[in-house]
Formats: C-alpha cells, sequence, structure tokens
C-alpha cells in the first residue's frame, strides 16, 4: 500500500465520517419516493411513466405508484430500495427522511435495505398491520395474499393491538384473525425475487463506477446518500465508509474502497476474492441466467469472484 494512497484513503474517510449526518438531514441526493427505474406499464395516480422520466420523478405523499404488465423500483432513504411487482399499487404516505410510510394497497412489493439511517424508522402498511423495518435486511409484501415475510433481517409487525417481531425466515399472516406467524422457506424464488436480485447486481456496478469516479477527482463525496450516475441512468448508492453486501450477495463501496472493487467477488455465494459464487458474472450476464429483461446497458467491466454477507476495512455488514 503506497503512503500516498493511504493518505489519500485517510483524509476522505476523515471527510466521509463528518459529513454522514449532515448528508441524512440534508440530502443533495434522491429523496424519498423517486423513481429510479422503469419497465412495463407504470403509472402515478393512473399517468403513465416511461424510461425517460427515471430519476427525476417522485411520488409525493397520497399518490399511488400503481403497475399493469410491469415493474418499477422506487427509492427510500440511502441504500433502501422499493421493488414493486406486476398488476400491483403502493400508496406514498409520506416521504421524510426521519420516517418514510408507504401502504401496499394491492399486489406486491419488495424492500432491500442495505443501509439504514440511524435514527430513520421505515413503515410499512398492509390493511390494518404496520411492519417496522428494524435492521438491514429483505423484505417481502404481498397485499393479495395478506403475507408479510422476512427473507432476510427483523421488523416488528402491529395489528388490532398485537404485536409481533419476526426474523430470518419468519412471515406473518394479515388476515383480520389474532396475528399470527408462521415459518417459510426464505430461499425459495419467485419472478419479483430475481428481478429484484438482478436490480441489486446492476445497481452494484453503478455504485463501483460512481465509487471509483469520486476516489478518481471527478465528483463530489458527501457521505452517504444517493448520487446520480449518467452511464447509468439511474441514483447510486455510496455508502458513507467502507462497503457492504446486499442481500443477495453484491458489494456496494465507499469511494475510499473503490480501489477495491477489481479485487473483491461480485457473485451470489461465497465470500472471497475471485472465487466462489458465479465468479465474474456482470448484471446483464446475471440476468440473462435468470431470465429477465434487463435495459441494454454495457457492463463497465463487472467484478471478479464471490461474496455475501462479510466485511471489509471499515464497512460490511455489522
Amino acid at each position: 500500500m503506497s503512503k500516498q494512497w493511504f493518505l489519500r484513503s485517510a483524509a476522505l474517510l476523515t471527510f466521509t465520517a463528518s459529513s454522514v449526518v449532515l448528508s441524512a438531514q440534508t440530502p443533495r441526493g434522491a429523496l424519498p419516493g423517486t423513481v429510479n427505474y422503469v419497465e412495463g406499464q407504470v403509472s402515478i395516480d393512473g399517468n403513465p411513466l416511461n424510461t425517460r422520466q427515471t430519476g427525476n420523478v417522485q411520488v409525493q405523499p397520497h399518490q399511488s405508484l400503481m403497475t399493469a404488465n410491469g415493474k418499477v423500483e422506487m427509492l427510500l432513504t440511502p441504500g433502501v430500495f422499493v421493488r414493486v411487482g406486476s398488476n400491483s399499487d403502493i400508496r406514498m404516505v409520506s416521504n421524510g427522511l426521519a420516517n418514510p410510510t408507504i401502504e401496499v394497497v394491492r399486489g406486491e412489493a419488495m424492500i432491500e435495505v442495505d443501509q439504514q439511517v440511524t435514527g430513520a424508522q421505515i413503515d410499512v402498511l398492509q390493511h390494518a398491520a404496520t411492519a417496522s423495518i428494524l435492521k438491514y435486511g429483505l423484505y417481502r409484501f404481498d397485499g393479495d395474499q395478506g403475507r408479510i415475510e422476512v427473507l432476510d433481517g427483523r421488523l416488528r409487525v402491529a395489528e388490532n393491538g398485537q404485536t409481533k417481531v419476526l426474523g430470518k425466515g419468519r412471515e406473518a399472516l394479515i388476515n383480520g384473525q389474532p396475528l399470527k406467524t408462521i415459518g417459510f422457506d426464505p430461499k425459495a424464488e419467485d419472478e419479483l425475487y430475481r428481478w429484484s436480485s438482478v436490480r441489486s447486481a446492476y445497481l452494484a456496478e453503478a455504485n463501483t463506477v460512481t465509487a471509483q469516479s469520486i476516489y478518481n477527482g471527478y465528483g463530489q463525496f458527501w457521505g452517504a446518500d444517493w448520487y446520480w450516475d449518467p452511464y447509468f441512468d439511474l441514483w447510486s448508492w455510496l455508502p458513507g465508509d467502507g462497503f457492504f453486501y446486499s442481500p443477495f450477495g453484491y458489494p456496494f463501496f465507499s469511494p475510499g474502497y473503490a480501489m477495491y472493487a477489481s479485487r473483491f467477488g461480485f457473485g451470489r455465494g461465497g465470500y472471497g476474492r475471485g472465487g466462489y459464487g458465479h465468479g465474474g458474472y456482470t448484471a446483464q450476464r446475471f440476468a440473462g441466467r435468470a431470465g429477465v429483461n434487463m435495459a441494454p446497458r454495457l457492463s463497465s467491466g463487472g467484478f471478479g469472484g464471490g461474496g455475501f454477507h462479510g466485511g471489509g476495512g471499515g464497512g460490511g455488514r455489522r
């Protein structure tokens, strides 16, 4: 490790540590409710959206994000992605940074929480229940079947005066009866899960391009937040320090750790350098194997190796 790199990284990380709280209060990036990706038939309160509008359209309080034969990705607080399946209706209740709240009116939604801002609470309403996400993880909400599932992480469900805390592999049945929780197989994959996994892979690629660009002096870094990536035409999430893995196993780097992006894994599977998982898959190649359509973007190099639930330097899943 060169002395020049060490001094540059130390200065950057010092700046990062002092800016995370500020960025959480006064973001310069996307606000909760920003639509980050559109596929197929998607609308806000019946007004159709197209791919040219992604990144600069925000679902306002009391508005509904609806899909027919399509899917959509919406951002909440930095590091939190809401992905909506076909024939669904998701209402924005509150778009505040401290307590963003959405309602699953019908259909299904999956929420990927890569990092939760300290002091922030994310609530999801479904029928008469309120689910509060308590930590990073992956959560599925099915408004038609009345199910709230924890694929990874932990959340608290309250319904009709009853409260349950659910961990990985547990689901709550929301059907107007006494609140009941049962087990399920968190490894089972459906269409929305596979699509969300591809989106996570794609966003990890965008993260690497953005982090490396800022590290090389081509952009300003103000801490953990959303950063616009013109190459991918989307908002990319950058952690404030170190690097983190998504629940799908894809790494997200801060600029200070961008140099490790080409050395650490990108696949789903074991953690390590150049060894496990799907080894060297880009998001586009993974999409092809999963049978999922993606926007016709080219990879900017991808990653080698695999990775899941690891930590590096000052980051990682803690």
